[in-house]
């Protein structure tokens, strides 16, 4: 696969923040070149195996010095070029805390062999962690492999040191988001008064990159000038299509604008047929479920499946699974996924900003019966607040799952010492 086809600066999209230039410069990843682009490539084949999604999607930052690195050979000089032109990727005088800044925002695990040691204060997260960063190591067989990584708890005069060295490249100048503050900053579309900006630029192409803080203002990462808000852009959130465990591919449903999934939607919507094989197409239905997102979090519903929909709930006891009766709409949670077949989940992104608390997760009404026998694209109204019931086959009504526990993340893999 093209490593152009595994970048983006899209915060709603990105699943790994890669640290550029430390991949790139790093001897033991392989080849006899101080500095080598396809130690990048090798790495985005790597996050592809770990993830099982051939289509990873990363958000990478590198440092200015190494598009005019001359180590770097002038193609891939010019390839970066590109890539920074194309908007694939992020420049900065120093990335080390943009990249941070990405990770602790956006809840993204850090792709590096860097300590930070500088940034051990301003993020106190990173001391000791044990899920929140993966280091690249060189396979026997000679590729890159990836695995979890220990981060280091330093002495305080090497932290301090460090930090010295870090407040003269960056003069103490910026500061971190508060708490929820950059979900409102990525619901906005800004401009940024530089012409040919790659990141904030061009007017027809609303920027779903995150801006950086600079005292009490909004800024462009790549030139440092405060942004202008031109108004909303339009909320939207990933959904992975995953078969036998590994991602096939992803889509993105826009906040009030319904997107029919199944084997062929008339009428538009997500066709799942080109994604699956046969066994399981044959049993998804032409229009097997409509999603809808509020701004906050996905709802779904079982449209007229032949074959039945169910939502995998993750707990640290085992997953459970719950009936998705047809007609009835489900808020899901984070953690929560939607199983088609077997073998095929939908999983919404779980990142934390994305959705939020609310005492009515799980099933909260039925559809009326006129808006389920409309066409394919229709609204998928929600039922009295609080209704959080099922009817079984009988006509019964049955209590629904509870939705009071926190999200359970399970690991991805061994702790590695560094």
């Amino acid at each position: 696969m093209q490593c152009e086809s595994r970048l983006t600066l899209d915060a709603s999209a990105a699943d790994y923040v890669v640290d550029v230039a430390n991949v790139v410069r790093e001897p033991a990843l392989g080849g006899d070149r101080a500095a080598d682009l396809s130690r990048l490539e090798g790495l985005l084949d790597a996050l592809a195996v770990f993830s099982r999604d051939p289509a990873v999607q990363v958000y990478a930052v590198a440092d200015r010095s190494l598009l005019t690195d001359g180590r770097l050979t002038p193609a891939e000089r010019r390839r970066l070029d590109r890539w920074y032109e194309d908007r694939l990727l992020e420049v900065l005088p120093r990335a080390d805390d943009r990249i941070l800044e990405l990770a602790d925002a956006l809840e993204l695990k850090v792709v590096s062999g860097d300590n930070f040691l500088d940034f051990h204060r301003a993020y106190p997260w990173i001391p000791g962690s044990r899920d929140r960063f993966l280091r690249p190591f060189p396979e026997s067989d000679g590729r890159i492999g990836i695995r979890p990584r220990i981060m280091p708890v330093p002495p305080e005069w090497e932290v301090s040191r460090k930090e010295e060295e870090g407040i003269l490249l960056e003069a103490g100048v910026l500061r971190r988001w508060a708490p929820s503050t950059h979900a409102f900053v990525l619901s906005r579309d800004w401009r940024c008064p530089e012409p040919g900006c790659p990141l904030f630029g061009a007017g027809d192409r609303p920027s779903n990159a995150l801006p950086r803080r600079r005292r009490d203002k909004v800024v462009c990462p790549a030139h440092g000038v405060p942004l202008t808000d031109t108004g909303p852009l339009p909320r939207r959130t990933q959904v992975k299509v995953v078969m036998d465990g590994t991602v096939r591919g992803r889509f993105m449903v826009t906040a009030g604008e319904p997107l029919a999934v199944g084997r062929a939607p008339a009428g538009g919507g997500v066709a799942l047929g080109a994604w699956i094989d046969d066994t399981a197409v044959d049993s998804v239905s032409r229009t097997h479920v409509v999603l809808t997102y509020d701004g906050k979090g996905l709802s779904v519903v079982d449209e007229r499946s032949a074959n039945g929909t169910r939502v995998r709930r993750v707990r640290p006891t085992g997953d459970e699974l719950f009936p998705l009766y047809r007609g009835v709409v489900w808020k899901l949670r984070q953690g929560d996924s939607i199983v088609l077949h077997d073998r095929l989940e939908l999983l919404p992104s779980g990142r934390r900003f994305v959705f939020e608390e609310d005492a009515t997760d799980g099933t909260v009404g039925f559809r009326d019966a006129g808006s389920a026998a409309g066409p394919t694209m229709v609204g998928v109204p929600t039922g009295p607040s609080g209704q959080d019931s099922h009817r079984d086959d009988a006509g019964e009504r049955r209590q629904g799952p509870p939705g009071a526990d926190g999200p359970f993340e399970p690991h991805d893999g061994r702790d590695e010492q560094s």
